[in-house]
């Protein structure tokens, strides 16, 4: 049990107020780097809820980052498998205290408009009036940000903020809940200056990604920032149309090693990690192209691999495949 935890967990706010309460109990079980596993059963115990609204729930606390997905799974006795989860301690405040001052400074620097100008009638001035809308933009929905319809004054979107936009609205037509357009936002423009492509070879990434990936047809979409800031789009970069709903995943290496790797990440996995890998057949090892890559073959499909005297190294920058 980690206090940290439990106190920023408590400053957080989540999508809904049942996703609250998982978020405070999966604190409550939560190490001190953030790390927790907890059965279903138990969440739903201590929520006094159905499993099924626990579920909803976790989807939810993916979707707004509040809870991270390491890729790793807990073993418990039996054989079953626990989703080992990460909560984000370094990014939100702290505390609720911490929250509580950063909000009153927030309010105490913020412009006061004309309240502290006092105008002379004499001087042919005359006192201000409310407007219709008070210079304040409107909330539309309760404050929350339409993906795809952003409420902008005056402003202009650059392309690279439209297509963001729309691999925000393609994205959250398959998996809604996994989609945060501020972090998104974020991570698009991170994932733009690391690979130098343009936001419309993005966009057909997420587009090819969408239509192909059969992840989402599973229900087991990632979160689009996270797809974003782990470099996955590479795998689905294409200069020509979608042609068909067939994932990406050529791989020039043994088929044992792609049917290990389907068989414990799927297709996509083999696109997203296999697919821009090395083999280096004389001492039987995947070459991977990154570090991410590596480490996602090594705890998704290690054991598979292992099985079939297959190993996993990081490559090179420049080294050269071999048959």
């Amino acid at each position: 049990m980690s206090d940290i935890a439990r106190t920023w967990a408590a400053a957080q706010d989540a999508p809904t107020s049942k996703a609250k309460d998982v978020l405070k109990e999966l604190a409550q079980w939560a190490d001190a780097e953030g790390e927790v596993w907890v059965l279903v059963g138990v969440l739903a115990m201590a929520c006094q809820c159905t499993d099924r609204t626990i579920q909803r729930s976790l989807a939810a606390l993916k979707g707004a980052g509040l809870i991270i997905e390491t890729g790793r799974q807990h073993e418990m006795r039996g054989g079953r498998q626990v989703p080992i989860y990460r909560l984000p301690l370094e990014q939100g405040h702290g505390n609720l205290m911490q929250r509580i001052r950063a909000e009153a400074a927030a309010e105490a620097s913020a412009p006061m408009g004309d309240s502290g100008v006092t105008h002379s009638e004499g001087d042919g001035c005359h006192g201000c009036h409310p407007t219709g809308d008070s210079g304040v933009t409107p909330m539309g929905d309760s404050g929350v940000t339409q993906i795809g319809n952003r409420i902008t004054k005056g402003y202009k979107p650059t392309a690279s903020a439209r297509e963001r936009d729309a691999a925000l609205k393609a994205w959250s037509e398959k998996a809604p809940e996994r989609v945060s357009p501020e972090l998104v936002e974020r991570a698009w423009a991170d994932a733009e200056a690391r690979s130098g492509l343009t936001g419309e070879r993005m966009l057909g990434a997420v587009l090819t990604a969408v239509a192909r990936d059969p992840d989402f047809g599973r229900g087991k979409a990632m979160n689009l920032h996270r797809w974003l800031d782990e470099g996955r789009f590479v795998a689905w970069l294409t200069e020509g149309p979608i042609a068909s709903a067939t994932p990406v995943s050529a791989w020039d290496g043994p088929a044992e090693v792609e049917a290990a790797v389907v068989s414990t990440l799927g297709a996509a996995g083999v696109a997203s990690y296999l697919r821009s890998a090395g083999w280096d057949g004389d001492r039987r090892t995947v070459m991977a192209a990154t570090s991410i890559a590596g480490q996602r073959l090594r705890d998704g499909a290690g054991q598979a691999l292992k099985a079939i005297g297959v190993r996993v190294e990081i490559a090179a920058a420049g080294s050269a495949r071999h048959g």
